[in-house]
């Protein structure tokens, strides 16, 4: 993508325009606009740029924060489109070929993280600006957040992404792009082991986000991520995904807040306009992992209603233009730390870990399940398989089921008992017809 335009882009967004990204080839050009040197040389500057960050994530049709979740369950056949005239999340319900280059919703996710990793580079290349350590460590650790956010993303959609800026900018595999994530994430841990972001930059970001147990949290689930990556499990970083899901807390709220004038996009396209539904009561899941009956596991009545015998509208953190959206939740760390330790042998300490989530009655989010302890063999095929309908139904609508599917190896496209419909997405036009280093696309 083209420095030149990501910087526009960048400075308009500042001045709170509004931009729908549409193709690279549009040069956005205001006069008016806040210089580069203006944003960072100044620490309210950089402060100002932080708030942005988590708005051009949450905010809109074209935010990661609408086109993630909606991905992840589209590609595990969760999602259900209610008017075929929304012609790109069709597209990712039909899955495989039917999701192309052009398709708005890949290409905005795509555009967007991008654009949000470039916003966070711009405050983490200028902390030295920051004199006092209270606001410089607030400004890294927030920036580092949305860095991770936006890049992990796209690790769990694309198979390579750039990781740098300019004109024809070299593709970085998916381990790479990772590794770059966590190391941010663990400087900004250790900074925050000792020094408290200020008052001052609290007061300039949007309330909900708990940093320091959101930078623990994200390290254990990319760390998870990174464990498998290569596709051979990787105990070091198994193990440091389990220390960093153990620290984060189970009982403090991190999470995106909305309102009339900044709606939670998922809530305003599922309650005010009415675009999809979950597929039916037991979330899409197949092969023999479905819910039976649907009705025992309360977490399916608090992700989902059912209306009439067709649809299934979704509910909790999707249910309105205000509802909250959790940035982690308390039952993906228990089943982070249970996922490892059967990829360990460690059977009974992962049964363990693994009941925290099933026998729950509530969370601080309201979620229980109320199930009874796993009572299945202890071998690792068969906790991991429980391990993973749990992540499904606990984690619903999270952004995290295509990455899933691949990590515990379900049924890929065109297999017998096919659980997915895509296993990487293509490159979007934006990026290909700008850039002559991008990558052939993944056949499905």
């Amino acid at each position: 993508m083209k420095m030149q335009q990501i910087k526009q882009i960048t400075l308009l967004f500042l001045l709170g325009s509004s931009i729908m990204f549409t193709s690279c080839k549009k040069e956005y050009i205001n006069p008016s606009a806040a210089s580069v040197p203006s944003v960072t040389t100044s620490v309210d500057g950089l402060m100002n740029l932080c708030a942005g960050l988590q708005r051009r994530f949450t905010i809109g049709r074209q935010s990661p924060l609408y086109t993630a979740p909606i991905g992840g369950a589209y590609s595990v056949f969760a999602l259900y489109t209610l008017n075929i005239g929304n012609t790109a999340e069709k597209e990712l319900e039909t899955g495989k070929g039917a999701v192309t280059q052009g398709n708005a919703v890949v290409s905005q996710m795509w555009a967007q993280c991008l654009l949000t990793r470039t916003e966070a580079e711009t405050v983490l290349d200028n902390l030295s600006v920051a004199a006092d350590p209270t606001d410089r460590v607030g400004l890294k650790a927030y920036a580092s957040i949305f860095y991770a956010m936006s890049m992990g993303t796209l690790v769990q959609f694309f198979e390579k992404m750039p990781l740098t800026k300019g004109n024809n900018a070299v593709f970085s595999t998916r381990a790479e792009a990772l590794q770059k994530v966590i190391t941010l994430l663990e400087s900004a841990d250790a900074d925050l082991a000792t020094t408290n972001p200020s008052t001052k930059f609290l007061s300039k970001v949007p309330a909900g986000i708990d940093i320091k147990n959101t930078v623990k949290a994200l390290l254990a689930r990319y760390y998870n991520m990174q464990s498998m990556i290569t596709g051979t499990y990787n105990a070091t970083s198994g193990n440091k995904a389990m220390t960093y899901a153990a620290a984060a807390s189970l009982t403090i709220k991190s999470e995106f807040r909305f309102t009339a004038t900044t709606p939670n996009p998922l809530g305003e396209w599922n309650f005010t306009v009415n675009v999809f539904g979950a597929i039916d009561s037991t979330l899409g899941l197949k092969n023999g992992l479905a819910p039976v009956p649907a009705a025992t596991d309360p977490r399916i009545g608090f992700y989902i209603s059912r209306t009439g015998p067709t649809t299934f509208p979704l509910k909790a953190f999707a249910l309105n233009t205000t509802a909250s959206y959790p940035v982690y939740l308390p039952g993906e760390m228990s089943l982070i730390v249970a996922e490892n330790l059967a990829r360990q042998n460690l059977f009974a300490q992962s049964k363990t870990a693994l009941d925290l989530v099933r026998t729950k009655t509530t969370d601080i989010y309201g979620i229980g399940a109320a199930q009874p302890p796993y009572s299945g063999p202890l071998s690792a095929t068969d906790l991991l398989q429980d391990i993973y309908k749990q992540r499904r139904i606990e984690l619903f609508l999270s952004g995290q089921e295509l990455e899933d599917s691949r990590r515990f190896g379900r049924p890929a496209p065109n297999s017998v008992n096919e659980e997915r419909n895509r296993t990487f997405y293509p490159y979007p036009l934006i990026e290909r017809d700008n850039n002559t280093n991008t990558p052939a696309d993944p056949a499905i």
